[in-house]
């Protein structure tokens, strides 16, 4: 469902539906969920590298907050679930002695 959600929303007023995206990203763990979301918040920054005085405007876009258009704990949540997607961490656990 969400996959799908994301293909609908759009690049401008972010800050009507980021906070709920986040909350249920937090809530589920699925692979397919974070890949299409990281996808989506990487489409997302792209939109918004600008800040007011890019093609959205104004009006439309996010306002900026302590990293890019994430507050910290936005960007916590987002720079965790990459890392993961990623499988950063299983080169710890599987080097062999």
């Amino acid at each position: 469902m969400i996959p799908v959600m994301t293909s609908f929303l759009p690049p401008t007023h972010t800050h009507l539906y980021l906070p709920t995206i986040f909350k249920i990203w937090e809530a589920f763990n699925s692979s397919l969920l974070d890949d299409r979301l990281i996808e989506f918040m990487g489409e997302l920054s792209e939109e918004h590298v600008a800040g007011t005085a890019g093609n959205i405007g104004v009006e439309g876009s996010a306002q900026w907050k302590d990293v890019g258009i994430w507050s910290e704990t936005e960007w916590t949540v987002l720079m965790g679930k990459a890392l993961g997607s990623m499988s950063a961490f299983d080169g710890f656990s599987s080097k062999q002695c």
